[in-house]
């Protein structure tokens, strides 16, 4: 289906109406080139959204996240940040030069968009927007609610066709819509840290911005889907534009499976359950011989059989009225897990993933970031991109952004670019800018 719905949107979008000196067609100096001259993983097709056009508000993790995923899909993505440090995520963690430089995080998260500068404290920086916003299909932005409001860019003061999507820590609306939400506070709020850890410590957090990517991609997920909804219309430039509402906390919430029904319906509040999860059985991570942990799920019926007998113990297959279905197998989980464990404790990994692939066991063990840069079967799939800065520089490798598509692949064209480094070709070559006028807002501070 997301196949479909990006195909149908590769096609050209009607062009807008002339404002002033504006261009009627949003162009892409250079865009052309840089398909074959600056990534080594390009591919001749432009991507599904190709023609799509996206003003990106977007800061940090999940408003990235959103204006990167369509700008690997194709979508020609102009990034607005702040002049002088411009995206917090430029100074994040590992920086490029070891003390100096971008991050590593930005050129990665950065990749594939066009970046300039306007200062939206000043009428000047908010006029930028507002002029490009109006040949714009989409505009993303992530500040806290009533900031776009409060600057004259909020949704009523812009085209109604414009996909405006937000993103934001507890949503447009609501008790807590006002609060600041940053990925820790919101994973929580939304209900994973509570389920996350072992119930006899405190709740853990994965070592990674998890709620923010989450957000990103419902972001980017809701937008697609506006903008089919729009073209199905077919109202082009008068008409069809939505608010896409996606927020951090929800987008946690959105994968909490029957949790909610379970304590509304049952009286029944899922909680941790350390490397395993409730109510599904057997299903965990196992210490083998070697000292190497290796996953091992086993809960279906016909699997759970294969299972028991790949470890010698055929009369705990579901054949025995004990362990015939799931329910039966909680109730004796611990037998059951013991037995795995004595199993896996006496074989090394690799004998243990031997023996449940031959078996048909799902089963694999936990790779490190390391070993997935070194495993083949990501090499196979393609998983890892090599691409450069717009300019060229630097030659880094880049991961893949999913999923694949088999007609109209997305692509890492290039990397994330240096700060500001297309403002005077969107400025003056978009809006028609003339240096003098350049340089009245490098004056003034708004660019």
């Amino acid at each position: 289906m997301l196949r479909a719905v990006a195909h149908s949107l590769s096609i050209a979008h009607p062009p807008c109406s002339s404002m002033g000196m504006l261009a009627s067609v949003w162009t892409v100096p250079g865009y052309a080139h840089a398909f074959s001259s600056n990534a080594t993983n390009s591919n001749s097709h432009p991507g599904p959204l190709a023609g799509i056009r996206v003003l990106d508000l977007g800061q940090v993790v999940a408003g990235n996240f959103c204006g990167g995923t369509l700008a690997y899909f194709g979508a020609d993505v102009i990034k607005v940040e702040p002049p002088g440090k411009g995206d917090a995520l430029r100074a994040l963690r590992m920086l490029e030069n070891g003390t100096s430089g971008n991050s590593l995080w930005w050129r990665v998260s950065g990749r594939n968009r066009r970046c300039i500068t306007a200062n939206l404290h000043t009428p000047a920086g908010r006029e930028i927007v507002k002029q490009l916003s109006s040949h714009a299909d989409v505009l993303i932005e992530n500040f806290r609610p009533g900031v776009m409001e409060k600057w004259g860019l909020g949704p009523a003061d812009l085209k109604q066709s414009l996909i405006y999507t937000r993103i934001s820590g507890y949503g447009q609306n609501g008790p807590r819509s006002g609060e600041p939400g940053y990925a820790s506070v919101c994973e929580a709020y939304g209900g994973f840290r509570s389920l996350n850890g072992f119930p006899d410590r405190e709740p853990v957090r994965p070592n990674l911005s998890l709620g923010d990517t989450l957000a990103g991609l419902h972001a980017a997920f809701g937008t697609v889907m506006a903008l089919l909804h729009r073209q199905r219309l077919g109202v082009g430039q008068k008409g069809g534009g939505q608010v896409v509402d996606a927020s951090i906390s929800e987008s946690v919430f959105n994968m909490l499976e029957s949790c909610i029904t379970e304590a509304a319906e049952a009286g029944v509040s899922r909680g941790p359950s350390g490397s395993t999860i409730s109510g599904v059985v057997p299903s965990g991570t196992f210490q083998t011989k070697s000292g190497k942990h290796v996953i091992i799920g086993g809960n279906g019926d016909s699997v759970y059989s294969r299972l028991m007998a790949a470890i010698g113990r055929p009369d705990m297959s579901a054949d025995n009225p004990q362990f015939a279905t799931n329910n039966d197998r909680c109730k004796h989980v611990d037998l059951i897990m013991s037995e795995i464990s004595k199993y896996c404790a006496e074989h090394t990994l690799d004998e243990v993933v031997a023996t449940m692939n031959a078996a048909r066991v799902p089963c694999g063990p936990i790779l490190t970031v390391s070993d997935i840069l070194q495993d083949e079967h990501y090499k196979a799939r393609g998983m890892f991109e090599k691409a450069s800065p717009p300019k060229g520089g630097r030659e880094m490798t880049v991961p893949a952004m999913l999923p694949v598509l088999s007609k109209t692949p997305g692509a890492t064209r290039w990397t994330g670019p240096d700060l500001g480094e297309h403002t005077e070709e969107v400025l003056r070559g978009e809006l028609g800018y003339s240096e003098q006028k350049m340089a009245e807002l490098r004056a003034s501070g708004a660019i």
